[in-house]
């Protein structure tokens, strides 16, 4: 695969949401800007510090973006190419609707939405008008993985037998006490859907996931919050295969980590995110090791279509999200984390949800289970 091609304009990106969530979105942007494959041309959020804040950082040779406390003024001011919502989860449908109804492609940030049949309807609107949407699932866009993927699917290593995941995310209280919709169920999710939905997702992509039932523990160990800071679950899949979950803030808040483990018939694969480094390890049960050629295959490869300066970028997987986003937009493909992909990762969460509400085995997918239905499960 060649360079890139640039296309005749930049893509003009809005970016909804100038907080925590959207500070990598920016990262990325700047990077494709430079290139001259994005221009960032419009900024909305209530907070209006927080829009001065991203145009004090942004170099002086670039054009100071259109900005907006008000989505509906800025959309019916300027058109976009691409917009992003990077706001707390129980914003995202409202905004997403308007994004569409103007006709921009989206990314959102996971996860989609908190509620199933609002994700729905997001998907097929967007298939509707020919949009693309893009979740913010970013594990799968860190390099490497979707090798990985391949290998698992050329079917070397045998069928996947089971999986397990392990998100150890800390936070203290002081994360939860910055905004009074940290922590709960119906704006948050609680460890689950906030911190833990990147792993569930990857490792459900990787096995290729049809659930069959879940099992659930939650619970509330460490901080005082309205959610569970602590899920423990188990998604039985078709094919008599399994994928284990754990997931917690009540970790070191210095030292985040999230594992993997895969079990082939013929091989096993190991993957860790420590501090933002990934380490990688595929071995087959005859000797052969490819987890180091399969990270260097993808590096040379990002490095091919985007030149040596994306080195620098390894550590974003936004910036990797945003190439397959252009690519998808101009060849009219799916992303890798297309909406669907949020679609599914909230469906999943949300039956090992009830599965712990209910203390048992419950089937899948959840029927018509709700995020709001947890509300008061520790009191």
């Amino acid at each position: 695969m060649g360079r890139r091609q640039k296309p005749d304009k930049p893509l003009r990106v809005l970016v909804i949401g100038c907080g925590r969530a959207s500070r990598d979105h920016f990262r990325a942007i700047s990077y494709f800007e430079k290139r001259g494959y994005l221009a960032l041309e419009g900024l909305v959020d209530r907070d209006c510090e927080a829009i001065e804040e991203v145009i004090k950082s942004r170099q002086s040779r670039m054009s100071v973006p259109l900005a907006s406390d008000n989505l509906d003024v800025m959309l019916a001011q300027r058109s976009f190419d691409i917009a992003v919502i990077a706001t707390p989860p129980s914003t995202h449908a409202y905004l997403a609707k308007k994004v569409l109804a103007a006709g921009a492609h989206l990314i959102v940030e996971k996860p989609l939405t908190l509620d199933a049949d609002q994700a729905k309807l997001l998907v097929e609107t967007a298939r509707e008008r020919r949009l693309t949407l893009a979740t913010g699932l970013k594990y799968r866009y860190i390099p490497g993985v979707s090798t990985i993927k391949s290998l698992i699917q050329s079917g070397q290593l045998g069928d996947v037998l089971y999986g397990t995941t392990t998100v150890l995310w800390g936070h203290d209280q002081a994360y939860y006490d910055q905004a009074d919709w940290f922590g709960t169920w119906s704006a948050e999710g609680g460890a689950l859907m906030n911190q833990s939905i990147h792993a569930l997702d990857l490792m459900a992509w990787l096995m290729d996931a049809q659930p069959v039932e879940a099992t659930a523990v939650l619970a509330r160990q460490c901080h005082d919050i309205e959610a569970a800071d602590l899920v423990m679950g188990v998604l039985s899949l078709e094919g008599n295969r399994y994928l284990l979950l754990e997931g917690t803030t009540n970790t070191n808040p210095e030292q985040h980590e999230a594992a993997f483990f895969l079990r082939c018939e013929r091989g096993t694969i190991r993957a860790s995110f420590l501090g933002g480094k990934p380490s990688v390890s595929v071995l087959g049960d005859d000797g052969k090791q490819y987890g180091r050629k399969l990270m260097f295959d993808a590096v040379r490869n990002h490095i091919r279509r985007e030149g040596i300066g994306v080195l620098r970028q390894i550590g974003n997987p936004y910036t990797f999200l945003y190439a397959d986003m252009i690519d998808a937009i101009r060849d009219g493909k799916s992303p890798i984390a297309p909406g669907e992909a949020g679609l599914d990762s909230l469906v999943h969460a949300l039956t090992l949800l009830e599965a712990g509400k209910n203390k048992q085995t419950v089937p899948f997918p959840p029927g018509n289970f709700r995020i709001e239905d947890m509300v008061g499960y520790f009191d």
